[in-house]
C-alpha cells in the first residue's frame, strides 16, 4: 500500500471519491485569497483531503484576536506578528509534508492577480470585502477558472460555486457592491468561531467536488446554487440561482475591477505619516450612521463633515464622498486594511 492509499484509505472508501478522485486532488493546483478566518480553514481542510499543491495568498499578520476563530494560528504566531500566508505554510507542511506549498505575501489588487491565479484549477475566496470578491469574480470568468465564493458575518454565512460559462456568476447574484458601511462586518457586527468552521467546510467540500468530478467527462455541470446558512437559528437554504443574460461580467464580458475601474486608491501623504484612500465616484457614507456603528469599538469625532475615528494606534478620517484619512502609517496596503476593517469596501 502506497502513502497516500495509506494515509487517504477512508476517503478513497468514499465511493464518489475513489482512487481516481485522490488521485485528481493529489494532482490539483488550489489557490485560496486571504488567509483569515475562512481561508485559514479551508486551506486545513484542503490539505487534510490531499490536494497537491495550494497557494496560500495573504496581505497580513497574525494577531491576538484572531486566534478564537482563526483555529490555524497560534499564540506564538501573534507574539511574533508572522505573516499568515508563512505561518498557514508552516503548519499546514506539518500536517502534509508531502503538499507543495506557496505562500505568497502580497495584497490581491487588479495589477497583480492574473500573475497570482498562474497555473491554477480553481479559486477559493477566504476574503472579508466586497471589492476583492469583485476582482476575484472578473478575473476568474475573464480566465475561465472556477472560484468558490464564500462569506460570514456573525452567525450568517453563504457559499457558493461559481464556474464560467456554465453558472451564474458574482455580479449575477449581487449585480452591484453594497454601499459602504451598509453590509457589516467581522469587526462591527462581530463572528462566531465555530460558525466560521461551517461555512469553510462548505467551501472546501464544494472544491473537493469540482475537483473529483472532472475524472468523469460526462458528469453534468453542477447547477447554480447559493447555500445560505443561519446558523444561530439552525436554518440552512439553498437558493437557485440563474445565469443573467445581461449580466456585465459573464454576458458583456465587462471587467471594471480586473481593469481597475473600481479600484480604492490609496495615496501617501508626504511628511504626514498618512495616507489617502480614495474611493470610486459617486460613493456616499452616511456620517451618522457611521459613527454610530464605530462608538463601540474607539473614540468617535463627529462634525456635519466627518467623522474620526481613534483606535490601536491611528486615527481614520472618513468624509461624506468616502474619502478618507488614515494617520499614524505611510503603508498603503496597511491603509487600505484600516478602512476597509471599519468602513466597508
Amino acid at each position: 500500500m502506497t502513502y497516500s492509499q495509506d494515509r487517504f484509505r477512508r476517503q478513497i472508501a468514499f465511493k464518489p471519491v475513489g482512487e481516481d478522485g485522490q488521485r485528481m486532488l493529489s494532482d490539483a493546483r488550489v489557490a485560496v485569497i486571504g488567509l483569515g478566518a475562512l481561508g485559514s480553514t479551508i486551506a486545513e481542510r484542503l490539505v487534510r483531503c490531499g490536494v497537491g499543491t495550494m497557494r496560500l495568498i495573504d496581505r497580513d499578520w497574525v494577531e491576538l484576536d484572531n486566534l478564537p476563530r482563526q483555529a490555524l494560528y497560534t499564540l506564538h504566531d501573534a507574539e511574533y506578528h508572522s505573516t499568515k500566508s508563512m505561518a498557514a505554510a508552516a503548519h499546514l507542511s506539518a500536517i502534509d509534508p508531502t503538499t507543495h506549498l506557496d505562500p505568497i505575501v502580497a495584497d490581491v489588487t487588479h495589477t497583480n492577480i492574473r500573475q497570482l491565479l498562474e497555473g491554477v484549477d480553481i479559486v477559493l475566496d477566504g476574503t472579508d470585502n466586497f471589492e476583492v470578491r469583485y476582482l476575484i469574480n472578473d478575473a476568474c470568468v475573464a480566465l475561465g477558472l472556477p472560484w468558490v465564493h464564500g462569506g460570514i458575518v456573525g452567525a450568517a454565512g453563504q457559499a457558493m460555486l461559481i464556474e464560467p460559462e456554465h453558472t451564474a456568476c458574482f455580479r449575477c447574484l449581487l449585480p452591484e457592491a453594497p454601499a459602504p458601511n451598509t453590509a457589516g462586518s467581522c469587526d462591527t457586527v462581530g463572528v462566531l468561531g465555530p460558525a466560521v468552521g461551517v461555512i469553510a467546510s462548505w467551501q472546501a467540500l464544494l472544491a473537493v467536488q469540482w475537483i473529483v468530478e472532472r475524472k468523469d467527462s460526462d458528469a453534468p455541470c453542477r447547477p447554480s446554487v447559493l447555500s445560505v446558512f443561519d446558523l444561530w437559528h439552525g436554518d440552512v437554504r439553498k437558493i437557485q440561482l440563474k445565469k443573467v443574460p445581461d449580466c456585465p461580467c459573464c454576458g458583456r464580458k465587462e471587467f471594471p475591477f480586473l481593469d481597475g475601474h473600481h479600484s480604492t486608491d490609496v495615496q501617501v501623504m508626504c511628511g504626514k505619516n498618512a495616507v489617502q484612500v480614495q474611493v470610486p465616484i459617486g460613493t456616499r457614507i452616511h456620517l451618522a450612521e457611521l459613527a454610530q456603528r464605530l462608538r463601540p469599538h474607539g473614540e468617535v469625532v463627529e462634525t456635519p463633515f466627518l467623522v474620526r475615528f481613534s483606535q490601536g494606534g491611528s486615527t481614520l478620517s472618513v468624509f461624506a464622498d468616502g474619502r478618507a484619512m488614515v494617520h499614524g502609517t505611510e503603508d498603503p496596503v496597511q491603509a487600505r486594511k484600516i478602512y476597509q476593517r471599519w468602513v466597508g469596501s
